[in-house]
Formats: structure tokens, sequence, C-alpha cells
């Protein structure tokens, strides 16, 4: 099957209508040379992302309230829907990485840990609102970055910096296309302390490699629209678990409003917060597990897994927390006895038996009838 046709079978398999043109228009990145501007106007009407993810379903058990780390550019602690969520974090430059100018650091921590507004006209809402985010900017520009060795040393870095500062779930918002020993190490000590890390499975460029995505222990994210999977989607990793990306509300930096915006790198937002609903609903699960649990309880989709544009399926937040895998082995059916047993040995002795009593009745009878057989011989003799 092409990719077009898959695309237009899962696009039908995960379609949700769109919603309507929202507030602010898309906004990817800030103007040229400035930082994101202040967003006053509150979005009134749930996004299809928030629908489709219907995390408040995992509210009455689990808000999640754990740690977890965003790795990017920052996040605002001045954003009144983040407001007492946002650690003080660390800038890998020096000082806290609790402020944001490029604004996507905060857009993501909005998705997993936007707490609800007290206004009923506004549903906005992260998928864990209980969360804490410990911010670790790498970059004030991504767009920018050249040197990709060093944007994966720069990743290495905020990931373990996360996991110092307490992180259960790690979520990398930057793909650095080169492959680097730091970056693995970092995995490795995120692993050996029990910490899951979600990094985006897309790349800019076809032929490129998608890093931290590609590590092994690593759960990568594939972007989703309303309509289902993206559009020609590139992707430089494999995708375990797809979540939405397109058409998105979120928060800026600065202003009591909303901002709506698109980018393969906001999966993992969706992700991150569906793990931190699970870690802190199931604090004993190993982050292994908590990754196998919520690729189990993923919308799958009807092709053979993993799929080739989704993993998976869409991440499900409330089946993640609720679902109980089965676990135990199949069942081995107890071998069936095939032999056929040998018939019994006759036991000669009732035959026998019979025989004798036979041959003893005739011997009685020609006793008994012998005189009348001798006087009937006799009388056709004289006759």
């Amino acid at each position: 099957m092409s990719v077009h046709m898959r695309l237009g079978a899962l696009g039908a398999a995960l379609a949700i209508a769109a919603t309507p043109v929202l507030a602010q228009p898309a906004l990817a990145q800030p103007p040229i040379g400035q930082c994101t501007p202040p967003s006053e106007t509150p979005v009134t009407e749930i996004s299809w992302a928030q629908k489709r993810m219907a995390a408040d379903r995992a509210w009455p058990l689990t808000r999640g309230d754990v740690i977890v780390g965003v790795v990017d550019t920052g996040v605002s602690a001045a954003a009144p829907a983040l407001a007492g969520a946002v650690l003080p974090g660390t800038d890998l430059q020096g000082g806290p990485g609790n402020d944001d100018c490029f604004g996507r650091g905060t857009f993501l921590a909005s998705l997993i840990a936007a707490r609800p507004s007290s206004d009923p006209h506004v549903p906005f809402a992260g998928v864990a609102p209980s969360a804490k985010i410990f911010p670790v900017r790498v970059s004030d520009d991504p767009p920018k970055i050249q040197d990709h060795a060093a944007l994966a040393n720069s990743i290495a870095k905020g990931i373990r910096a996360a996991v110092d500062g307490g992180a259960k779930v790690v979520a990398v918002g930057l793909v650095a296309t080169l492959d680097m020993p730091e970056l693995r190490a970092a995995i490795a000590y995120a692993t050996e302390r029990d910490v899951l890390v979600v990094a985006p499975a897309a790349v800019p460029k076809k032929g490129q490699l998608a890093f931290p995505a590609r590590i092994p222990e690593v759960l990568a994210v594939a972007p989703v629209g309303p309509e289902g999977p993206v559009n020609s989607p590139t992707y430089g990793a494999n995708p375990a678990i797809a979540a939405p990306a397109q058409q998105l509300v979120g928060v800026a930096p600065h202003g009591s409003g909303h901002r709506v915006s698109s980018g393969d790198e906001l999966a993992v937002a969706y992700v991150a917060g569906a793990a931190a609903l699970v870690r802190a609903y199931h604090p004993a699960l190993p982050a292994r597990e908590v990754a196998a649990r919520l690729l189990y309880a993923a919308d799958h989709p009807s092709t053979p897994l993993p799929n080739d544009l989704i993993g998976y399926g869409v991440v499900d937040p409330f089946a993640a927390v609720t679902t109980i895998p089965n676990t135990d082995p199949p069942a081995t059916p107890p071998p069936e006895n095939l032999a056929v047993p040998k018939p019994a040995t006759p036991d000669p002795a009732p035959t026998n038996r019979a025989l004798w009593l036979t041959g003893a009745i005739a011997a009685a009878a020609l006793l008994l009838a012998g005189p009348a057989i001798a006087a009937a011989a006799r009388h056709r003799r004289t006759n």
C-alpha cells in the first residue's frame, strides 16, 4: 500500500472534525528579532486536540502530580495558566530556565500542565494539570541552530539537568540530526534513574536522522492533525506512538490569553502529559513499563503494528491510566494422550468352562437318549 493510500485509510480511521477558526492565528515562532508577544485573547472553544485526548476523564484518579522536564527554549513562570507549575529550572548558558523569549517551551509546557481556568467559558487545560515543570533552556532561537553536533551535546546536558532536577518524564522539543556519544550517555543516565524520555520522530528534511528519538530507550512521537496523520511526514526515527501536533491551543510566555500553533515537535507534550498521569497513578511502575502501557493503551490503527506513520497509534491518556495490560503468558494446553490402548488379553477360562459345560450336557443327553435311539434302530431292522 502506498504512503498516500495509508494516509487516506488512517485519516478516515482517526478523523475528527476540525474546530472552527480560533481566536488567534497560527504562530509557530515569534517575529524575527523579537520575543513572542503577549497573548491577551482567550480561546473559548475547546480544541480538537483537547477533545481527542479527553484527559479530564482520568482526573478523578490522577492529575499527574510529578515533575516533567521540558528541554527546549525555557518555560515562562509568568504565564497565568502555568502559575505555580514552573520550577526555576536551568539555562545551559547559566541562570534559571523559567523565562522564555521564543515561546515554544512555554507552549509545550502548557499542553502538559496548564491549570484549568477559573472562567467556565475558557475550556483550555493541560493533560496533567497537577504536574510541575522543570524547564531547561537549550536555545533562545531554535531555527537558527546550524551545529547539530553541538545541539546533540546540549540536549544531552539538558536531559541530565532535568533528571537531576527530579523529573520522572522528560519532553524534548528539539531534534538533533547527528548521533553523539554524549547524547546516548545522557539517555542511559536517564534510563538508569528510571526516567522516561519522549522526543519527536519527525525531521525538517528527508534523509535526516532524528536524535534522541532514534535511541532505543526513547519514546519517539509522530505528529497527527485533525484529519489523521500529517501529509507527507518526514521521519528520522521509527515512530512508536502519535499525538496531536497541528492547530493546537496553548499559551504564550506572557498574557492571559491563548494562541494557536502547529509543529511536529509539539506532539511530545501530549505523550509526556499522559506519561505523567500514569507515573502519578502507578508510582511503582518502572519507566519502561510506563512506555509499554502507553503503547498498549494507544488508539491502535487497523493495520499491522507498529504502523509506519503512527507507530502503535494515538496516545490515549485515560486508557493509559486505567487499562490493565494482560501480561500473563499464553496458557499452554495440556498434552493430548493420542496413544491407542491395546486390547486386553482375553481370559480363556470362561470359554473353556463353557465348552466343558456344553460337552457335559451333550454327553448327558446322549446317555438319556441312548435306549430310545437303540429301540428305534431295532424297530427299523425288524421292519
